[in-house]
């Protein structure tokens, strides 16, 4: 008979045995720390190198300058799809400014004086093939004379939408709308009453 003593020093190699297999003794070990970052989009309308106000000549309807818009896009991954898109006042709300004729895109401006904003119908006779002077008066519109973005970003317009579609890489980028000066035929008459014209431009990622 084995004693006592005897069966416990052979039972300890089986414990001491099992312990190795089920943890290998190791002088490295490793964990993954983590943190996840969202998207990051940031626009922002800069007023540095943009013309903003100008004004009209009264026998021509000519601006005295272009108009420039520009905006700073911020963001931290690529392939960010945006839009540009513009409105104007009308006697019913605000509605599309945009619009394009042939290959040219033009922007209504609206008169802002009290009492003086466009009817509706002078807005859609403004983004006619052949617009009638006495049917859109105080709504005059204006060519885009180009839209430019740097760091590579990509556009085109969407005359179904009547916006610009963008797309802008990462990093920052400008985007630049700059208008013609001479306004669309017969979009610009003695109708047109003295005052204030105005379209709003916004860069957005919301679609119409």
């Amino acid at each position: 008979m084995i004693n006592k003593k005897l069966a416990g020093l052979l039972i300890l190699p089986a414990i001491l045995g099992t312990i190795n297999t089920s943890h290998a003794l190791s002088n490295t070990a490793s964990q993954n720390l983590q943190a996840t970052l969202d998207t990051y989009l940031d626009i922002t309308a800069l007023t540095s190198g943009a013309v903003l106000t100008t004004t009209i000549a009264p026998d021509t309807g000519n601006l005295a300058a272009a108009l420039v818009s520009k905006f700073q896009v911020n963001l931290n991954t690529d392939n960010q799809q945006l839009y540009l898109q513009a409105t104007t006042a009308s006697s019913t709300g605000n509605v599309n400014a945009l619009f394009q004729q042939g290959i040219e895109v033009y922007m209504i401006f609206s008169n802002t004086t009290t009492g003086k904003l466009p009817l509706t119908a002078a807005i859609t006779d403004c983004k006619a093939a052949t617009p009638v002077a006495a049917n859109n008066a105080n709504a005059i519109a204006y060519p885009i004379a180009s839209v430019e973005l740097t760091n590579g970003g990509s556009l085109n317009f969407d005359a179904t939408k009547n916006q610009y579609n963008i797309t802008v890489n990462g990093g920052s980028t400008i985007a630049t709308t700059t208008t013609g000066t001479t306004p669309y035929a017969n979009t610009y008459s003695f109708a047109d009453n003295a005052g204030t014209y105005q379209a709003i431009m916004t860069l957005t990622s919301t679609t119409l």
